[in-house]
């Protein structure tokens, strides 16, 4: 054979036990870090007044070759920033613990003016570990709104959390601890929508203002149409969210209490929040909410 044919043929050899050998090789299963997000309510005149509470979240999304096997987790680092002319952070709680409720042996937790990092060793000897194949909590944080540029706002507006590796000095890389050794993290970010509200939040169909929905919320819808009673949240006895108050309201608030299938009162429900349409509908005050 000539030297250039035997050198073709060595190299066509090397290439296909490469890839042969690619296809076979243990593949590192995928973590995501995930940051919060969801919707924050906020007084247009005194924003700073409104908090956000979210948690960021940890989940397997593949497995080792194509599998179905779970990795075991012994531990963890992450960071997730903020824009800190929006967002402050009050208190970043760890909230991970073992599937039977035992505390992590080891914890650390850095509030910074952009950002929060968490480093976790859930036992140093190894007595448990964690899969996390489905969205898990691990850090509990409370946002406090800022004044400046959301004064006055009349429209929502967002901002982003983002998933990164430059908080902390060191900085703190976002990585799994599985067999003792460092996967990394693929980042999900998270979006904040940012809803500015005059009066108060509500729970539409909560009539009486404590909480929760029952008979005495339906009566309190017909006393205010037929005895003229009155109220500081007109939205609350609303229920179908048309504009309007009528005796359709009451049935729909104690057919949700009393047959089954029924729908509840239209958002916001079962917990405080505010009405964004501009159906000529206003809450001044509501006992139970912000």
């Amino acid at each position: 054979m000539k030297r250039h044919d035997r050198a073709l043929t060595v190299l066509a050899v090397v290439v296909v036990m490469l890839a042969l050998g690619g296809a076979t090789l243990a593949q590192d299963p995928v973590f995501e870090i995930q940051a919060p997000g969801g919707e924050a309510y906020y007084p247009v005149a005194t924003p700073e007044s409104a908090t956000f509470t979210g948690s960021i979240s940890i989940q397997q999304t593949a497995f080792p070759d194509g599998g179905s096997v779970p990795a075991e987790t012994s531990g963890y680092s992450l960071g997730v920033a903020h824009d800190p002319a929006i967002l402050s952070i009050n208190t970043a709680i760890t909230v991970v613990t073992s599937t039977s409720g035992e505390a992590v042996e080891f914890e650390v937790v850095n509030i910074y003016f952009d950002g929060v990092t968490q480093g976790v060793v859930y036992d140093f000897l190894l007595d448990w570990s964690l899969s996390l194949v489905v969205a898990t909590p691990v850090l509990e944080i409370e946002y406090q709104l800022q004044a400046g540029v959301l004064t006055g706002a009349t429209s929502s507006s967002s901002t982003t959390l983002n998933v990164v590796n430059t908080l902390g000095d060191p900085p703190v890389d976002n990585v799994m601890v599985v067999d003792g050794a460092s996967v990394p993290a693929v980042p999900v970010d998270g979006t904040l929508i940012l809803t500015p509200y005059e009066g108060s939040q509500f729970i539409r169909g909560d009539v009486t203002q404590n909480g929760s929905l029952d008979v005495a919320d339906g009566i309190g819808v017909l006393n205010y149409l037929f005895l003229s009673t009155t109220t500081t949240c007109f939205n609350a006895l609303d229920a179908d969210d048309t504009g309007n108050v009528s005796i359709s309201d009451a049935v729909r608030i104690l057919c949700a209490v009393f047959c089954p299938g029924s729908p509840a009162p239209e958002g916001p429900y079962p917990g405080c929040g505010v009405d964004v349409a501009t159906d000529g509908g206003s809450c001044n005050a509501f006992a139970s909410c912000p």
